[in-house]
């Protein structure tokens, strides 16, 4: 069985465009270069962790 669950996901014009030319220029689906990019945002904050009550992220700033 299956555990992925469908998502809907609303993005800024700039980033879809960013992850079509992802996804064209690594030839993977559009939905593996969403998936690589959480996957590296998520290894960098394991990486980078806290310090006290700082937290430590060095990724692009994203407003929502």
């Amino acid at each position: 069985m299956n555990s992925r669950k469908p998502m809907q996901l609303r993005l800024p014009q700039e980033l879809k465009e960013w992850i079509k030319a992802e996804s064209d220029r690594n030839g993977n689906s559009q939905n593996s270069e969403v998936i690589r990019a959480i996957r590296a945002a998520k290894d960098r904050r394991s990486k980078f962790g806290s310090v006290g009550n700082i937290t430590i992220d060095q990724s692009d700033s994203a407003r929502c």
